[in-house]
């Protein structure tokens, strides 16, 4: 009898674990991928949706207020203008100044409409 009941509870245990698989399947390229086993602190929420390899906490943005386009006030001091030597196309383009590393300065890059790091002293 006990082993009946030890029987029947691994068969339920094991429908729960093929319900919750198929209910989120791994897109194919995600099968050799091995996620971290994350937990999620209140308002974040454990989730994967499809075609993503691994859960991540999320949160709506209705549950985290933050305008994400006047966050740092007016006006940001990270923000700059297109480099001059930028392409006409970048008419509009949101910049930021660049933090260069010993041995390299803020400069042009061919193609590019914001300053980044060049070689230089």
């Amino acid at each position: 009898m006990a082993r009946c009941s030890m029987v029947a509870a691994l068969g339920v245990a094991f429908a729960a674990v093929v319900t919750a698989l198929e209910a989120t399947p791994r897109a194919p390229m995600c099968f050799d991928v091995q996620c971290a086993e994350i937990t999620c602190k209140a308002p974040f929420k454990l989730r994967r949706k499809e075609g993503q390899c691994c859960d991540i906490c999320w949160a709506s943005d209705e549950d985290i207020a933050l305008d994400r386009h006047t966050a740092l006030g007016k006006p940001s001091p990270y923000r700059t203008e297109t480099h001059p030597a930028a392409p006409t196309t970048c008419a509009g383009a949101f910049c930021f100044k660049p933090a260069c590393g010993h041995g390299f300065k803020p400069g042009h890059v061919s193609g590019r409409c914001c300053a980044g790091c060049v070689p230089g002293f």
